[in-house]
């Protein structure tokens, strides 16, 4: 979502985490909001003037079958526009509408759904990204780069150590250094990028 950064405060920190409620809420259908503002860490990010707040709750597919286009641009309207007055009530006032500015502080909106992940990016279910499905639910029970058949490599949100941008960039880190290792090409210049990588991301 893009707004005018007159909604965002100075100094508002990149990630937030919302419950309003008790953890009995957690895993239930928008019982939590994660947001994310990555141009308060970079302003090139937006147009000058402007933030972008990157926001996702939880919600299962099973929610959205069965409705006809009509009704499902509906819903995805309806839910946005829920969250939007929890994020407005919580932290930014005026979100929805400035007092100050007499309109909405809202120039761009994109909502997604699990059907939309599923879409465009072919997740199972349409879900944020895999959790290992072994008990206990740790990630050093996700698959690693290798397989059984030589020469077969695996990265990104499937493997350890799991979704999210810096986690998938993770993975193609230990690829590429599994892989030039195998192959006997492990440089000394690239020994001490990977590791200088892996050394930087687990601080």
């Amino acid at each position: 979502m893009g707004v005018k950064d007159t909604v965002v405060p100075p100094n508002t920190d990149c990630h937030h985490f919302i419950l309003e409620d008790d953890s009995a809420n957690l895993e239930k259908p928008y019982g939590s909001i994660f947001l994310s503002i990555p141009t308060v860490l970079d302003s090139s990010l937006a147009p000058e003037g402007h933030h972008i707040l990157h926001i996702f709750t939880t919600s299962c597919i099973e929610n959205w079958k069965g409705l006809s286009l009509k009704d499902y641009e509906e819903k995805k309207e309806l839910v946005a526009n829920k969250i939007i007055s929890r994020l407005e009530n919580k932290l930014f006032p005026g979100l929805k509408s400035s007092i100050v500015l007499k309109e909405s502080s809202i120039v761009l909106k994109e909502v997604g759904t699990p059907k939309t992940h599923r879409r465009f990016l072919a997740q199972d279910n349409g879900t944020y990204g895999p959790i290992p499905h072994s008990i206990p639910k740790v990630l050093l029970g996700m698959p690693f780069n290798t397989t059984a058949i030589d020469g077969l490599y695996c990265v990104g949100d499937s493997c350890f150590p799991g979704q999210g941008v810096i986690a998938v960039a993770f993975s193609g880190i230990m690829c590429a250094h599994r892989v030039t290792a195998d192959i006997g090409h492990m440089s000394s210049g690239l020994t001490s990028f990977v590791m200088e990588q892996l050394t930087s991301q687990s601080g």
